[in-house]
């Protein structure tokens, strides 16, 4: 059996996306949606017939799984519009820029019954599986995490007005996995600061640091910057990303390349790059099995209000407790 793929969006992560679909021998593209250039040269690639509306591409085609790669923006109308055809759906993080549009997502897509993951990569990583597992009965004094970058290459994602900033677009992952190991979180307090690049055309944060506090008594700190130089992206010395878990006599640090386990006397570390969030996706569609599905679209909706409610504490100045903002925003507490 081959299983129909369908893409909306023709930017960077479809493009990468290709690339793993393209060798998976039972999967076939059989559908595009992009902008004229990008998804033509795609749709040559893959040898999907090349779309330039989602609406049609989802009515004219019979897709097992469709794609979302497109701006924040644009994901709540066609991730409703995938779900209410009852195709299984890949979903890029965030789910949306407001807590309502994210919380409608959520409704349709449980209502639908579909399959669904977003785009939270490292949740499926057998290193991230690892660290959980080591961390299971150990209680969690203090989270801390840091993603050090420069000025994102994408423009909408460079911009905060188009795509929240980049504790929703980035940081994001980091606080996912905070509320992988330490569960749900109470409360935030944001700070962000445009401090280095106040003379240049952007219009973003240049420094942004979170605290916060989790029901099961965990406190943690998550930072970054866009402040620093572009080869940033390429060196392998600097940690430019990582989270440490901090437990009894004991630390377990995350990095997108591997983990390290810290004890008394003893440092260890495991470099293991197997988990890959494509291919359980695919498997979860062949066999329909949603364990496979390491973030799901609940998941994925309390992640994405928890940032949501990061830039409301940045902008009131305020400490905010995500039931209230959760409550307040979508009438109930998920």
């Amino acid at each position: 059996m081959k299983y129909k793929i369908g893409i909306i969006g023709s930017g960077r992560m479809a493009n990468i996306y290709v690339e793993k679909l393209l060798n998976m021998q039972d999967v076939i593209i059989s559908g595009i949606c992009g902008r004229s250039e990008s998804v033509e040269l795609l749709a040559r690639k893959t040898g999907a017939k090349a779309y330039y509306d989602y609406k049609q591409m989802l009515n004219e085609d019979d897709f097992d799984a469709v794609y979302i790669t497109t701006p924040t923006s644009t994901h709540a109308g066609m991730a409703k519009a995938v779900a209410e055809k009852k195709i299984n759906l890949f979903l890029e993080k965030p789910i949306a820029l407001t807590v309502k549009e994210a919380y409608e997502v959520l409704k349709t897509i449980e209502d639908s019954g579909i399959i669904c993951t977003s785009g939270h990569m490292f949740r499926y990583k057998n290193t991230v599986k690892k660290l959980k597992d080591i961390f299971t009965n150990k209680p969690i004094a203090l989270i801390n995490g840091h993603w050090y970058w420069t000025i994102p290459p994408i423009s909408h994602i460079a911009n905060k007005d188009m795509g929240g900033g980049p504790v929703v677009d980035q940081l994001i992952h980091l606080i996912d996995l905070a509320r992988l190991f330490a569960g749900e979180i109470n409360t935030v307090k944001a700070s962000y600061t445009c401090n280095c690049r106040v003379d240049e055309d952007f219009n973003n944060w240049d420094g942004y640091a979170i605290n916060l506090t989790f029901k099961n008594g965990t406190v943690g700190n998550i930072s970054g910057t866009l402040a620093l130089y572009d080869s940033i992206k390429e060196q392998s010395l600097l940690e430019n990303c990582a989270l440490d878990i901090i437990a009894k006599d004991f630390l377990g640090r995350f990095t997108p390349s591997h983990i390290q386990l810290y004890s008394s006397g003893e440092v260890k570390t495991i470099e293991d790059k197997s988990g890959e969030i494509n291919e359980d996706f695919i498997a979860a569609i062949r066999s329909n099995d949603r364990s496979l599905i390491k973030s799901n679209i609940r998941d994925a909706v309390k992640t994405t209000i928890a940032v949501l409610a990061c830039n409301h504490s940045a902008a009131t100045g305020k400490v905010v407790s995500i039931d209230d903002y959760m409550k307040d925003e979508c009438g109930e507490i998920l």
